[in-house]
């Protein structure tokens, strides 16, 4: 519990400043699911392969070599194991991810479609274009994807009734009654290439904007609020959630709670069942 509550301390040093909180609780929450939760994860690891194919796949586009990345390969193997994985990468952290996965490499999709080494800003932007061009929802061979950020966690095992509609993600603290968005999100490829190809028919045309807002803007098939909060947790307060995408940068909105309360509940959102 000292790790939660030397959060609680940063917390209220940074009121008001999202990415401060971001950037410095973030190490915070990853080095308590290790120590709680690490050797579980570890365990499950060892005899774990993915399968090639399934219906429901998870997904993470990701060019760095991430400090989080074996964490978040272990947390959706216990997560989901009958869910086929694929990675996309870059030529320059591919040979990190196969060192990472040893001898299940030939058990995932891994695929190198980054280039360079860019800014932070230009790594948005090439993130944002991928995500909006129907030739990449095109090399999935699957119905539903599910996608996966190095600051999300898995609480809890993958629920099969998570995938409807079209498209959804966590529910927006602004905007609740969107669509939504965020680290974690559910979509149907099919609807994901008709969208792509008829709001962005040419992809070689840069897309200026952000992915998971456009298409928040523009799907009509997803789940009410209540239900999207069952599953995913970012800037609105859930009480038990399957997945949570960086709620810690919202952290200055649990100031109403006292050190004791902030950590009976942080340590309550970071328990892995």
């Amino acid at each position: 519990m000292d790790i939660v509550r030397g959060m609680y301390e940063i917390v209220k040093g940074n009121p008001n400043n999202l990415d401060g909180l971001r950037c410095s609780l973030e190490p915070f929450v990853y080095s308590y699911l290790l120590q709680k939760y690490g050797g579980m994860l570890q365990t499950f690891w060892e005899s774990y392969l993915p399968p090639k194919k399934s219906d429901h796949i998870f997904l993470i586009a990701e060019r760095r070599a991430h400090p989080n990345f074996l964490f978040i390969l272990q947390n959706i193997a216990w997560a989901g194991p009958h869910m086929a994985v694929y990675i996309f990468c870059s030529e320059s952290n591919q040979g990190f991810i196969k060192a990472l996965l040893g001898n299940k490499c030939e058990y995932y999709h891994i695929i190198p479609i980054f280039t360079g080494n860019p800014t932070r800003e230009e790594g948005k932007i090439a993130y944002n274009n991928l995500f909006t061009d129907y030739r990449f929802y095109q090399l999935i061979d699957a119905t539903y994807m599910l996608t996966v950020q190095m600051d999300n966690f898995f609480r809890k095992k993958i629920d099969p009734a998570m995938f409807v509609g079209d498209y959804w993600g966590n529910p927006w603290s602004w905007s609740e009654g969107a669509a939504g968005g965020g680290g974690a999100t559910v979509r149907r490829i099919a609807a994901m290439i008709d969208i792509c190809r008829i709001h962005r028919a040419d992809p070689n045309i840069q897309f200026d904007g952000t992915e998971d807002i456009w298409f928040s803007d523009r799907v009509t098939d997803y789940p009410d609020i209540s239900f999207r909060s069952t599953y995913m947790m970012e800037s609105i307060h859930v009480e038990d959630p399957f997945i949570v995408h960086q709620f810690w940068t919202f952290g200055d909105g649990y100031l109403v709670l006292n050190c004791d309360q902030f950590v009976e509940y942080w340590a309550k959102i970071m328990t892995i069942c």
